[in-house]
């Protein structure tokens, strides 16, 4: 299946009754559902591809918007009906990954997609900001040296 526009993506989240929370430097979206589950997801302003990796929109789709098959997210969009979301879950989704993690692992600190995939939540957090403690130390010491 293709990779949905960014277009396709907020017109998701109006059919299917997310609130929209603000605009800043991307759309913001929420949404309760019926168990008490939360789910939040953006989308960058302009026009085009809403996903450069198509791993990063299996995971949007499954983590983010809360579906069961990717499936559900174009019969939304072709039928204009909210996805049917079965009974409350017993076990609540795993917490979603900010789009920005994902990027700053693998761009930035060139880890593999599927290893962050894997990681666990406290793994990404503690890698991301060692990495940067680490980053700020050296640029401290950097600027001393200069003249």
């Amino acid at each position: 299946m293709p990779v949905p526009t960014k277009r396709d993506v907020k017109r998701f989240c109006e059919i299917d009754g997310w609130e929209e929370l603000s605009r800043t430097d991307h759309h913001r979206y929420k949404k309760t559902l019926n168990n008490g589950e939360i789910l939040r997801t953006r989308v960058s302003f302009g026009s085009g591809s809403a996903f450069d990796d198509p791993r990063l929109w299996q995971r949007v789709w499954r983590v983010q918007l809360g579906l069961e098959s990717e499936a559900e997210f174009w019969e939304t969009l072709r039928t204009g009906e909210p996805p049917r979301r079965g009974t409350p879950l017993e076990k609540a989704r795993e917490p979603g990954m900010p789009a920005w993690l994902f990027e700053y692992l693998i761009h930035r600190m060139g880890r593999d997609e599927n290893d962050v995939l894997e990681m666990s939540e406290e793994k990404r957090w503690s890698s991301t900001s060692k990495t940067l403690a680490a980053r700020i130390r050296s640029k401290r010491r950097t600027s001393r040296a200069l003249p």
